[in-house]
C-alpha cells in the first residue's frame, strides 16, 4: 500500500512537470516567420502617419471633459470625432441604442464610418476603438478621488485618434477604400451600478451592421499612447486568430519596434475585441499592460501628462506599413480562418482536470491507507 501512495505521488509530479513545460513553452517567443507582407525598407521617409496630429487629437478628447454615456462630453467627442473626416469622401452611420443605466434610460451611440468608394463585393477590414471614458476612478490610489470620472487621454482617446489618422492617410494616400472605423460607445462602465462591460460592440456584434457585412479581420486599438509601453500578445487574441497577431508583431519587428511589440503574453483580456470574434471574425487587441505597466488605468491620472508621442509613432507606423501593404495582398485575407472562440482558461482544463484527478486519487488511498 505503501508503493501505491509513492507511485501516485510520482504520477502528480510528473503531469505536474509535464504541464509546467507545456504551459513554459506556450509563453516563449514565437519563431519569426517571415511576413505575407513584401518587405519594406526601414526608413519612415515615405510613411504618412502624423503623431503630433494624433497626440493633439487626443488632448482635443481631453479637453471636452468626462465622456461616459449620455453625457455632454461623449456628444461633444462624436461631433469632434466626425468633424476629422471628410464629409465628401466618408460615409458615416450612427448606431443607436437605449440601455438603462441605474434605473435611467441612456441612448448610447456607435460610430461606424467607411470611405464612400467601398466596394461591398470585396472584403473589408474594421479598425475599432471604444471613445466613452469611465465614469468612476474606482482603482485611484486616493480614496477621495474613486468616484471622480477619468479623463481617458490613454484609455479611450488614444486608440480613436490613431484609428481615426489611420483611416484619413489609408483612404488619401493609398487609395484604400475597403475598411471600415467603428467607434464603441459604452466599453467602459463596468460594475459601476448594474452596468455590464463591452456594451456597444455587444450590440454592435449582434446587429446587422456587422452580422451583414463581408468582412475580413478586424483591429482594436485600446490604450495605446502612454510613455514606455509595451504591447505583448493578448492570450484571446493569439488563441484564436494567431496568423494575424503574428502577421502585426513581424511588422513591428522588422522596423525594429521589438522593445514595444514584445512576444510574451498579457491576458486574456475581455476586450471589445471577444464579441466580434465569438462570431468567428479574427480580431485581436493591441493594448498596453494596464494595471501593471500603464498604472494610471481607471484613475484621475490617466491624463495627457503620461501621453507619448514616440509610443504613438511606433503603433501608427506599424499599422500603416502593415495595412497599407495589404491592398494587393487578398491571399493572406482568404488564408484567414474563420474563428471557433475559445477562452484560454478552456484551453487548459483538461490537463486541470488530470491533476485534480490524480490528487484525488492520491488522497482516496491515503484514506484507505490509514
Amino acid at each position: 500500500m505503501k508503493m501505491g501512495i509513492k507511485t501516485t505521488n510520482k504520477t502528480i509530479i510528473i503531469l505536474v512537470v509535464i504541464w509546467s513545460t507545456l504551459f513554459l513553452f506556450s509563453s516563449l517567443p514565437f519563431k519569426q516567420v517571415e511576413s505575407n507582407i513584401s518587405e519594406k525598407e526601414n526608413t519612415f521617409s515615405n510613411f504618412k502617419f502624423n503623431d503630433t496630429y494624433v497626440y493633439d487629437l487626443i488632448r482635443k478628447q481631453v479637453d471636452l471633459g468626462p465622456r461616459y454615456p449620455g453625457s455632454e462630453g461623449i456628444e461633444n467627442a462624436r461631433h469632434l470625432i466626425t468633424s476629422q473626416l471628410n464629409q465628401t469622401k466618408w460615409k458615416i452611420d450612427f448606431q443607436n441604442f437605449t440601455e438603462i443605466w441605474n434605473t435611467e434610460n441612456i441612448t448610447c451611440v456607435n460610430i461606424i464610418c467607411e470611405p464612400k468608394e467601398r466596394n461591398h463585393s470585396e472584403q473589408a477590414f474594421l479598425l475599432l476603438a471604444h471613445y466613452d471614458t469611465r465614469l468612476w476612478a474606482n482603482k485611484d490610489p486616493d480614496p477621495q478621488k474613486k468616484k471622480d470620472p477619468v479623463p481617458g487621454a490613454n484609455d479611450g482617446a488614444s486608440g480613436v485618434a490613431v484609428a481615426l489618422e489611420l483611416g484619413k492617410i489609408l483612404l488619401d494616400y493609398y487609395n484604400s477604400t475597403n475598411f471600415q472605423l467603428v467607434f464603441f460607445d459604452a466599453e467602459d462602465q463596468g460594475e459601476i451600478y448594474d452596468w455590464n462591460w463591452l456594451v456597444g460592440s455587444r450590440y454592435y456584434a449582434n446587429s446587422p451592421d456587422f452580422l451583414n457585412e463581408n468582412l475580413s479581420f478586424g483591429i482594436l486599438l485600446d490604450m495605446v499612447g502612454a510613455e514606455d509601453a509595451v504591447f505583448k500578445r493578448e492570450r484571446n487574441s493569439w488563441n484564436n486568430a494567431k496568423e494575424l497577431v503574428s502577421w502585426i508583431w513581424d511588422e513591428a519587428h522588422s522596423l525594429n519596434f521589438q522593445n514595444y511589440f514584445s512576444t510574451s503574453f498579457f491576458g486574456p483580456i475581455h476586450d471589445d475585441h471577444v464579441p466580434l470574434l465569438e462570431k468567428g471574425l479574427p480580431t485581436i487587441d493591441i493594448i498596453d499592460e494596464f494595471g501593471i505597466r500603464f498604472k494610471q488605468w481607471h484613475t484621475t491620472s490617466d491624463n495627457m501628462t503620461f501621453i507619448d508621442t514616440e509610443t504613438i509613432a511606433v503603433v501608427g507606423l506599424t499599422l500603416e506599413s502593415a495595412l497599407s501593404g495589404l491592398i494587393n495582398e487578398t491571399e493572406f485575407i482568404s488564408n484567414l480562418p474563420s474563428v471557433n472562440f475559445q477562452n484560454p482558461i478552456i484551453l487548459s482544463s483538461p490537463i486541470i482536470l488530470i491533476l485534480l484527478w490524480a490528487v484525488k486519487r492520491s488522497y482516496t488511498r491515503k484514506k484507505d491507507f490509514n
